[in-house]
């Protein structure tokens, strides 16, 4: 039997996540130039992020409540998708997850058998990534800790210095085309990749 979710846990909320990201994209995977951010993060934290100076319980408050509108984010993701599929639990395997993504997103997939073939193989890559959240093995099943790890790894932006090197993450509440193209795109491939390096960060920040 999977966790309970959160009492906030909210269907609307988790149908909205779904319409708005596939929203982002073309059926290639290109974002959408003019798409608007996908903002789930209260005013409230934006604006205690924006306080400039901050004391140490301001930082311990800031992560807290980012930590919990993530995992109120995602076990609302949860919660739909379990409704889509008529379960009554809250855990996904293979077949359940790509059952349900080719019923929320019908407009990606391919009509043809080849092209069909490869999307059937990215959507399976995708899953082992969520399910494992970047790990090379795991348990193969999707459940709300995972799901929270993934919407955590769509908001961690990539920062660099002016020689170009990475020098960190940044999160700021929203989920922008741009970066959800490159999530989209490289969470499909099978290889461990920076899709798999943000999911095991993020269920390390949101878990250890």
């Amino acid at each position: 039997m999977s966790e309970e979710l959160s009492q906030y846990a909210n269907y609307e909320l988790g149908e909205a996540f779904f319409f708005l990201v596939n929203s982002m994209l073309t059926p290639e995977g290109i974002p959408y130039p003019d798409c608007e951010d996908f903002d789930f993060i209260s005013p409230s934290w934006r604006k205690l992020a924006s306080k400039e100076k901050k004391s140490a319980d301001d930082l311990k408050k800031i992560d807290e409540l980012y930590k919990s509108e993530v995992i109120n984010m995602a076990d609302s993701c949860i919660l739909y998708m379990a409704a889509k599929l008529k379960k009554k639990d809250y855990v996904f395997n293979q077949k359940e997850f790509k059952e349900f993504i080719k019923i929320v997103d019908k407009s990606m997939v391919p009509n043809d058998s080849v092209t069909l073939n490869k999307y059937n193989s990215e959507l399976d890559n995708m899953f082992l990534k969520i399910a494992n959240h970047g790990e090379l093995q795991g348990d193969n099943l999707i459940d709300k800790k995972d799901w929270a790890s993934y919407v955590y790894a769509l908001d961690l932006e990539s920062e660099h210095n002016e020689k170009a090197e990475f020098t960190g993450f940044n999160l700021n509440g929203k989920i922008n085309a741009r970066n959800y193209a490159v999530m989209y795109n490289l969470i499909r491939k099978n290889e461990d990749n920076m899709a798999s390096f943000k999911l095991r960060e993020a269920y390390k920040n949101l878990y250890a």
